[in-house]
């Protein structure tokens, strides 16, 4: 895309935006995201194939096909779900670098929502795909420069810390999902009061899995958005 269609792009037409993101933005991004998520892929076996042709350890088709079904019955299921549910907040862009960079629940999926929430923007809107994707760009450096200092830092103090004040780090993740939660929530209440009705009485009493619970909750309650958008009913707040 050429700096002069990026240049004003908030002030063009809402038909307009959606083309340029559809037919210049999003090609150049499923080319570069396909080529680096299939080059991932292939990065992802040279140890094991270095193990292979220089020590010539082989654990046998049969050991790996029962690793692969052990970690697939647990996994699967997320395969398909995490980017579902991740989409309309990451965005195209921000999807590919998420799932290559990973820390998507505790660092991209946040970073994205505050960028835009920030920008004044809403998600899934061609404005919401630029801002998303270069939140999670910047959060990458982030975590590569500054974040690796901290970590080796962080790790150091909590070593010494003790076990009473380790274990309050296990309620973070269920804290950063909280804060998500909260900040679309406040946009629109009603629909934040149908996701605590729905989701406690599944989550506490109805014995599922929770691979199944999310998508549950997910298509359940965006179905449910769909319907009371189109009667005009529960409208969010823009903004």
């Amino acid at each position: 895309m050429s700096e002069e269609k990026y240049h004003g792009m908030s002030s063009l037409p809402l038909e307009e935006k959606e083309a340029i993101i559809k037919k210049e933005y999003g090609p150049r991004v499923h080319r570069a995201g396909l080529i680096l998520s299939l080059s991932q892929a292939v990065i992802i076996f040279l140890p094991a194939l270095f193990m292979l042709v220089a020590f010539g350890v082989w654990p046998g088709w049969a050991i790996i096909g029962k690793a692969f079904a052990s970690t697939a019955a647990i996994a699967a299921p997320y395969w398909f779900i995490e980017p579902v549910s991740y989409f309309l907040i990451l965005g195209i862009g921000g999807t590919y670098i998420s799932f290559l960079a990973g820390n998507i629940s505790n660092m991209r999926l946040p970073v994205s929502a505050v960028a835009q929430e920030v920008a004044g923007v809403r998600e899934g809107s061609p404005e919401g795909e630029i801002i998303g994707a270069i939140g999670i760009v910047a959060s990458q450096w982030a975590l590569t420069i500054a974040t690796l200092t901290a970590a080796i830092v962080v790790t150091l103090i909590i070593d010494v810390l003790p076990a009473s004040i380790k274990g309050s780090f296990d309620f973070l993740l269920p804290c950063l999902w909280g804060a998500i939660f909260g900040q679309f929530a406040l946009r629109a209440p009603q629909y934040g009061a149908v996701a605590m009705v729905v989701g406690i009485p599944l989550v506490m009493w109805s014995g599922l899995p929770t691979w199944t619970l999310i998508p549950i909750m997910v298509f359940g309650l965006a179905i449910l958005s769909i319907i009371l958008f189109k009667k005009g009913i529960w409208v969010p707040k823009k903004g």
